[in-house]
């Protein structure tokens, strides 16, 4: 039986990554591989809550004793060699390549490692890039981010694999359509803006205000900016059509689903989304942007399972929704919508393209000796004087500390430094996406 190790944030207690290995993980197992979901731990980075949320057969705590870079590749080496896998797939733990590279040169040829893509972010790519030494292969959810690996991650095509999101799909029940209001749902972080775009939100709201459409909005999910939406639509009469339902787990979410007729999606770029296949499982229309991300993948279809607009354009948007009250329309886009996860979205799917993926990395030629290991940033005073090393050990001899003030700086989601915006990397995006509406 193959061993597999998943190194994974744990501050994800809810959200996309957090319900994909809920089904994959006991989806390989059931596929006969032996899985051990690493759970990268710290102050920001609660393993025990996550594992009481999300319960796998068997975890690791992954604990970085001092918060230091070194700390953190140090730590992994250290889950690595007890668990001593077959496959080591990291997600979103960049440190998890800087681990392997430095256990090749250290002459420990044991394991392959692969990357998991699951966002559509040009610091991605260049940790890919600054990684292909190293990795052995990448799964995407995407197929746009399987080209963008192979171009801005310089990945060779072979080793480049693409395994889709899935959902839970219940049986078709016939939505209640009938009469007004229009039910609509959002539903997504309330974090940062580039990506959702949930700024877009009260604009939608008012343009809906001066269209007098009947409907009532719910928006499930939380993040910091819901603070500011939710000031944004207390105002006037949104006050009375807008709920706000917070960080939705286990069974509300599918009520939620239920209660809905139509999900807004307003992202810039998406990979999935998992919850426009979700909605599209219990019968909800998906009424969404045309984001980056959604060319190659070739399967939301305007007017066929879907209702497309350009991404920002505030009226069309309102429009699309006025569109949506058409309860012929809805039947027809629900079917369809409905069709299409069972032929590509289905949680077996993806776990059969998962184990697929998997499989093909394990018989694939193992990657050689790097040629350089990562450059470990110094961490502190310690680090100037006597060396990184030195330092460290010196840290853990100690019980030395740093005490970081958000998730992203104990357990880094990336090392580079591009922007997000990276007007060259969204060029080359929306070159290979085929354009948008």
């Amino acid at each position: 039986m193959n061993k597999i190790l998943f190194i994974t944030p744990s501050a994800y207690i809810y959200g996309g990554l957090a319900t994909w290995l809920d089904y994959l993980v006991p989806g390989l197992e059931n596929s006969g591989w032996d899985v051990t979901v690493g759970l990268v731990s710290g102050r920001w980075h609660n393993a025990a809550l996550y594992s009481k949320r999300h319960s796998f057969r068997r975890t690791l705590a992954i604990e970085n004793e001092s918060g230091s870079q070194e700390g953190r590749i140090r730590a992994i080496c250290r889950a690595i060699e007890k668990v001593s896998p077959q496959l080591v797939v990291g997600v979103n733990i960049p440190d998890t390549y800087a681990a392997v590279e430095r256990l090749r040169i250290k002459g420990n040829f044991s394991q392959r490692v692969v990357m998991t893509v699951h966002g559509l972010c040009p610091e991605l790519f260049e940790d890919m890039s600054n990684s292909s030494e190293v990795l052995d292969g990448v799964i995407c959810t995407n197929k746009l981010t399987c080209a963008l690996s192979e171009r801005c991650g310089e990945i060779e095509r072979s080793r480049v694999h693409y395994a889709s999101y899935g959902v839970k799909v219940p049986d078709r029940k016939p939505k209640d359509t009938k009469g007004a209001p229009l039910k609509i749902l959002y539903v997504g972080r309330l974090g940062e803006d580039f990506q959702k775009r949930v700024s877009d939100l009260p604009l939608i709201l008012d343009a809906l205000e001066k269209r007098d459409l009947n409907y009532e909005f719910k928006i499930a999910g939380s993040g910091n900016l819901e603070d500011n939406l939710k000031e944004s639509l207390s105002k006037g009469a949104l006050n009375n059509k807008v709920t706000f339902l917070g960080a939705l787990f286990g069974e509300d979410l599918p009520r939620t689903y239920e209660w809905a007729d139509v999900m807004l999606l307003t992202s810039f770029w998406e990979t999935g989304p998992i919850v426009a296949w979700e909605a599209m499982a219990h019968g909800v229309v998906v009424v969404s942007s045309a984001y980056v991300g959604m060319g190659i993948e070739d399967s939301l279809k305007d007017g066929e399972n879907c209702i497309l607009f350009p991404v920002g354009d505030i009226d069309k948007a309102a429009n699309c929704l006025i569109k949506a009250e058409d309860l012929k329309l809805r039947e027809k886009l629900s079917e369809n919508g409905y069709k299409l996860v069972l032929e590509k979205y289905t949680r077996e799917i993806s776990v059969g393209l998962w184990d697929r993926a998997l499989k093909e990395i394990l018989s694939a030629e193992k990657k050689g000796l790097p040629t350089h290991l990562t450059k470990i940033q110094p961490a502190g005073r310690l680090d100037n004087m006597f060396g990184v090393p030195i330092a460290e050990n010196i840290r853990e001899f100690f019980g030395l500390h740093f005490n970081h003030s958000e998730a992203g700086g104990e357990w880094p989601h990336t090392y580079s430094e591009k922007a997000q915006d990276d007007k060259k990397f969204w060029e080359v995006a929306k070159a290979l996406d085929g354009g948008t509406l």
